[in-house]
């Protein structure tokens, strides 16, 4: 089973498990990504959550994928802005570019997914 969280733009989650192959396929991640986030999907590397203030980062270990609406800034109007998922989105660029402004970096629009282990390779 691979853990998974929901993330929606008014600020609540979801948490949930699909019982999939430990390299699942591009079709299988699709087939549950695409009706959450109501788009096509984009895959975003992130540095796990529970990582963000850790002393050192061990390296792809610390990694997560999450997955948004690849069109959610683009659509007319826009997906709503996440800022859960955006938190998380900004996490390691923020790391290690503390002197950054956050607003400088881009945000997430539309619901996110966020697995508990990395599921793409």
């Amino acid at each position: 089973m691979i853990g998974y969280t929901i993330y929606r733009p008014d600020g609540t989650s979801e948490r949930g498990e699909v019982d999939w192959p430990p390299d699942p396929r591009y079709d299988q991640i699709a087939a549950l990504v695409k009706p959450l986030v109501d788009g096509p999907i984009e895959r975003v590397r992130v540095l796990d959550p529970a990582k963000a203030a850790a002393d050192e980062i061990r390296g792809a270990a610390d990694y997560l994928d999450m997955f948004v609406d690849e069109m959610g800034h683009m659509r007319t109007p826009p997906r709503p802005r996440n800022e859960t998922a955006t938190a998380i989105y900004r996490a390691n660029w923020l790391r290690a570019h503390p002197d950054v402004a956050p607003e400088d970096i881009a945000w997430i629009a539309g619901t996110a997914v966020l697995f508990d282990r990395p599921v793409w390779t």
